[in-house]
């Protein structure tokens, strides 16, 4: 957890991306100052328990944070930063998308029933993927938990590597959660449909004609895909491990 403390935020509005996906935009005094520019920038969010207006969220001390003594501790989850500027609205706003499905988890829930004005507590954001200046091509591959990281990703790609070929290859529900991405990239969209998690991901990065000479892959979804794929891609595409940046972000059941 970051050595400092949370930023206790309001909502200011919700949108509803795409039927299993929605963004809620926050604000708040506390936004000020949030070093939140840059690709994959991940917080902690922290969401009020029942009972809660506005969600216990720890203060930072040297020997770590301290949780306020005699209310119960939030809900805590991992996002990405989708938006942030802070030269809107009087202190700026911070999008953040949220998947929601059937059995979906506490910040889920939270987001589809979130009005203007409800609290959250939101961390500095952590993150150190960077564009390799020396790739010759890039591969971006998630599912719809990735989006949001995925669309940072390919902003900063179009920006510091204009002439670089960037493909991306995203899997989601159906073609109603497909999405329009910033940037350049040549998006190969896979419709999960029916099948398990992940396994048509798989098929179709495997599937893929992939340009020649060095390059740079960031891939982040589900957990067991992520792995296969990584090592596919360091043993049968012939990545350099350096270049190959995986992150697992939820597990199948």
């Amino acid at each position: 957890m970051s050595t400092t403390a949370p930023r206790l935020l309001r909502v200011a509005r919700t949108e509803r991306v795409t039927p299993a996906m929605i963004r809620v935009t926050l604000t708040g005094e506390e936004l000020s100052g949030f070093p939140g520019h840059g690709p994959d920038r991940r917080i902690k969010m922290f969401f009020p328990v029942e009972g809660q207006e506005r969600p216990a969220v720890p203060r930072a001390s040297t020997g770590g944070p301290v949780w306020p003594a005699g209310e119960a501790r939030p809900a805590i989850r991992t996002y990405t930063v989708r938006r942030f500027d802070p030269d809107v609205s009087e202190h700026g706003e911070l999008d953040v998308d949220f998947v929601v499905h059937a059995g979906h988890g506490p910040a889920a829930a939270w987001a589809e029933t979130a009005r203007p004005g409800a609290w959250v507590g939101v961390s500095e954001p952590g993150g150190r993927w960077e564009p390799d200046p020396a790739a010759e091509h890039h591969l971006v591959i998630g599912d719809e938990s990735a989006l949001p990281a995925v669309a940072t990703v390919l902003e900063t790609l179009a920006s510091a590597h204009p002439a670089v070929p960037v493909r991306a290859v995203l899997e989601v529900a159906d073609a109603g959660e497909e999405q329009d991405l910033p940037g350049r990239a040549t998006v190969e969209w896979v419709h999960r449909g029916s099948a398990p998690a992940g396994e048509r991901l798989v098929t179709a990065v495997r599937a893929a004609r992939l340009p020649d000479g060095r390059g740079q892959a960031w891939l982040s979804g589900e957990s067991a895909a992520v792995r296969e794929l990584r090592t596919h891609l360091l043993s049968e595409r012939g990545f350099d491990r350096r270049a190959v940046y995986a992150t697992g972000y939820w597990r199948a059941r």
